[in-house]
């Protein structure tokens, strides 16, 4: 960490800071991340490097629209200071480049302000691809954080069904008097037999998974933690797929072609090469200001 104003919530540290480090740093003083992945073991240089979006992507856009500056290694020895006004090119090329245009050193990104570690949740079942547009386009109109988790080895008239998550950041009247912070220290020590992961081990978990919550909508309080992690409360969690590893696929279509969604989910769903993580979401309008950014208008499957 460089400097961190706690005022204005301006935080200025080295690349390798993880985002882990800042959220340790900023949610006690009233500051959160602007945007974040499903993971917090990540660099900040590599979400700017990788222009990261999260669940508030239709609010808030990508990573690198809240990153106000960074200092640029050049393979020539030069340094460079880039931002919006000073070295434009260099900046935009950057947010979104994989590290083609040099190592990124520092970087200055802008926090938000919240109230409270806590998070205003629901969770919504859904029955198919049509209930979760009618969903999402509800949700991202009251909700600052949507996504969905979807059932890829479903067919027929269960094709796409799912679980709805939104939630918000609290409001000062809505804070509670007490608050257990959750401790989430689970590691799987070994990597799993490859054949553990097979379209019939994942079809039984994804219909449990849907079935687990037994009413069609619950909502409460949610630490933040568990609500923007899921995954990291098992530490090594890639080791579930083996020595192997796994590949993930992510695309996005425009929103008047979402019909794609659906073609794309009864061929996932004919090949038996489904998935137990299977995420489904809107973007929004805002551009990022990376020139290589993925993210754009419409309907993201991951």
């Amino acid at each position: 960490f460089i400097n961190f104003d706690v005022n204005t919530g301006v935080l200025r540290c080295e690349a390798g800071i993880s985002l882990a480090e800042i959220l340790d740093l900023g949610v006690p003083k009233g500051w959160f991340l602007p945007t974040t992945p499903g993971t917090k073991f990540v660099t900040i240089g590599g979400a700017i490097a990788n222009d990261v979006h999260g669940k508030n992507h239709h609010g808030a856009g990508t990573f690198g629209r809240h990153v106000l500056q960074f200092e640029l290694l050049r393979s020539n020895g030069e340094r460079l200071s880039c931002s919006p006004t000073s070295n434009p090119a260099y900046y935009a090329a950057t947010i979104g480049g994989l590290g083609l245009t040099g190592l990124i050193t520092w970087a200055e990104i802008q926090l938000k302000p919240i109230h409270h570690r806590a998070m205003q949740t629901e969770t919504i079942q859904f029955a198919n691809v049509e209930e979760f547009f009618e969903l999402s386009s509800q949700s991202d109109q009251y909700f600052e954080y949507t996504v969905a988790w979807i059932d890829c080895s479903s067919q027929g008239a269960d094709l796409g069904r799912g679980l709805f998550f939104r939630g918000k950041h609290l409001e000062i009247g809505e804070i509670p008097n007490h608050w257990r912070v959750p401790k989430r220290t689970v590691r799987l020590p070994v990597d799993l037999p490859g054949a553990m992961l097979n379209h019939w081990t994942v079809a039984k978990f994804n219909n449990w998974y849907y079935h687990r919550q037994k009413d069609k909508s619950v909502a409460r309080l949610m630490d933040y933690d568990p609500f923007f992690y899921p995954l990291d409360a098992i530490l090594d969690w890639n080791r579930l797929y083996g020595k192997r590893g796994f590949l993930q696929y992510q695309l996005v279509v425009p929103n008047e072609e979402h019909r794609v969604i659906t073609t794309i989910l009864q061929t996932i769903a004919a090949s038996g090469s489904s998935s137990f993580l299977a995420v489904l979401k809107n973007f929004g309008e805002s551009t990022s200001p990376g020139m290589l950014s993925f993210p754009r208008k419409g309907v993201t499957l991951a």
